[in-house]
């Protein structure tokens, strides 16, 4: 440092400048850390977090579907054994209708053909007459009157009883299509049920799966804010740094016009006391005053 610096400050500039650039140095290597940082932060979010909520979905839905599917199929098994119920059930359900009548007379006439053809009928009935016969036979009057009439009275109540006992059959026949029926429908609830359930599983995995890509927007959102403002703190900080370094500058610079107007007018009133003026008088003063002063021009 020179003899003149003390005056003029030069130190001071220059170590303002120094400050500058070193101020400026720390805030391009604040501003490039925040950025990475913000960048690394968003790239794991991008680049990780999203892509693992993406396929914990996507494994959730496989498991869901294919339990979904398996429970479809067991309880399709369930209905399908009530399938030979529900077919037979129903076969005898349509005959027990026919032979109450309530299908009308074409309804009877099938009840009619069907209780003919039922099996045992035919023989029962068969032997029913055989024992009229023989009795009539044994009486001596098998061509009489009374065995026509006996014969008659047989078949028409063996037909009358049969008849009765066949509807009965035939009714007892039909409760099994109804609880083959109730089988099916408590199956088919079941597989409703399942379904709906299905759905409502897909549903808050769906859901889940927007609201944590959601939150990793917003943590995005959030870290973008954080940039935003750590940024606006450097920037900040930088500029108070500035500020200060300014003022610093500004006060050594007016210490320094001080210290050069103080020196100046300490040599002018030097040369104009009367030691001055025996030395050499006030125009020596003048001159020297002169000439120290064009150094610093």
């Amino acid at each position: 440092m020179g003899l003149l610096d003390l005056f003029t400050g030069a130190a001071s500039e220059r170590a303002a400048k120094n400050n500058r650039s070193t101020i400026a140095t720390g805030l391009n290597q604040a501003s490039t850390a925040l950025g990475d940082n913000y960048t690394s932060a968003n790239n794991i979010l991008t680049s990780n977090a999203l892509p693992a909520l993406g396929a914990g979905y996507a494994q959730a839905r496989t498991d869901v579907g294919n339990q979904y599917g398996q429970t479809q199929g067991y309880l399709g098994q369930q209905g399908d054994l009530y399938g030979h119920l529900a077919q037979g059930g129903q076969g005898a359900y349509d005959r027990y209708l026919n032979a109450t009548g309530a299908n009308g007379a074409a309804g009877s006439a099938a009840a009619t053909a069907d209780f003919h053809a039922a099996p045992g009928y035919q023989y029962q009935q068969d032997q029913a007459l055989d024992a009229v016969q023989r009795s009539a036979a044994a009486r001596g009057g098998l061509a009489g009157g009374n065995a026509t009439a006996d014969i008659l009275k047989t078949a028409t109540g063996l037909a009358d009883q049969s008849y009765q006992t066949y509807v009965s059959n035939l009714g007892n026949a039909a409760n099994s299509y109804g609880t083959a029926l109730a089988g099916q429908s408590q199956s088919l609830g079941a597989q409703a049920n399942a379904s709906q359930n299905y759905g409502a599983q897909l549903g808050a995995l769906g859901t889940g799966l927007g609201t944590g890509q959601a939150g990793i927007y917003g943590q995005q959102a959030n870290n973008l804010t954080n940039l935003g403002n750590a940024q606006a703190g450097v920037i900040g900080n930088a500029t108070n740094a500035y500020v200060s370094n300014n003022n610093n500058l500004a006060q050594s610079q007016n210490a320094a016009g001080a210290n050069i107007l103080n020196g100046a007018l300490g040599v002018a009133n030097l040369f104009a006391s009367p030691a001055g003026a025996a030395a050499g008088g006030g125009s020596a003063g003048g001159n020297i005053l002169s000439a120290f002063s064009s150094l610093f021009k």
